[in-house]
């Protein structure tokens, strides 16, 4: 493929030293990943699968310095986001503006299945207001989750309701909805600010309504994404080769698309 790509989310677990975290059951070569140390390093890396920029999310607190120095060192290039604990109140509140101002965070992750409480669920409202006004995207884990893990919380119909009551929020689902592919398509044609990032499922394994999808209605919203460490990048480009994605769908699939997404000026050229 020719298109140069934007990862739609890429987790800075790379920098741990156990890169598997809860998923080595499910990806038994998450511990052969490479050892990444600088922003350099991460480029070069991408740079081989023909990926040029990446949205990374923040994953533990000794990561912040890291991916907010790579932002500030390749602002068209590395993104970061966060994981937020809705748990956590006005003083979690209070974080999101601190690494939104200290380092460029510019999109909350919030995966479901780790509070047990759906999207719907009252102590996410506060992050989707916080969002609103700082013009920054929500990104949310649909579909079964990875670790085990009760998944109903993650059922992508969930999101209709959010997308209602926060028509300015810019919603990105994440892990590509399965088993419930009908329910993740419906809700991204119903509404204009939701989006997926078909990440954390290898393409091959992708539905095959949901690769139509892609190609027709949804060739505004579907991102190219890995949650790399968990999908090698290489793969993730090979397996789409094979998916037959329209030529006039693919800039909007592997760039434009998540430009739109995150408001992010990238340059993955």
């Amino acid at each position: 493929m020719s298109v140069r790509a934007i990862d739609s989310l890429i987790n800075s677990s790379f920098l741990s030293s156990d890169q598997a975290g809860g998923l080595g059951h499910l990806f038994k070569d998450l511990k052969d990943r490479p050892k990444i140390t600088t922003a350099d390093d991460l480029l070069g890396h991408l740079d081989q699968a023909g990926i040029g920029a990446g949205v990374v999310s923040i994953m533990a607190e000794e990561h912040a310095q890291w991916v907010g120095r790579a932002h500030s060192q390749y602002p068209d290039k590395i993104l970061p986001a966060m994981i937020v604990n809705p748990l956590g109140g006005m003083e979690e509140v209070r974080r999101v503006l601190h690494y939104h101002q200290a380092f460029g965070v510019r999109c909350l992750r919030i995966p479901p299945f780790r509070y047990t409480l759906p999207p719907t669920d009252r102590v996410y409202w506060p992050f989707y207001v916080k969002a609103i006004e700082l013009d920054i995207a929500v990104s949310m884990n649909a579909g079964m989750p990875g670790p085990r893990r009760p998944g109903w919380v993650q059922n992508p119909v969930y999101f209709d309701e959010v997308a209602y009551h926060f028509p300015e929020l810019r919603l990105i689902m994440t892990h590509c909805g399965q088993p419930w592919t009908d329910e993740a398509i419906s809700t991204i044609a119903h509404w204009d600010n939701v989006y997926m990032s078909c990440c954390a499922v290898a393409p091959k394994y992708w539905p095959e309504q949901f690769v139509a999808f892609i190609n027709t209605r949804g060739r505004d919203k579907m991102m190219f994404g890995t949650e790399y460490p968990t999908i090698d990048w290489q793969r993730a480009r090979s397996e789409i080769e094979g998916l037959g994605l329209r030529e006039n769908v693919q800039p909007r699939f592997f760039r434009d698309n998540a430009r739109a997404a995150y408001q992010w000026d990238a340059n993955p050229d």
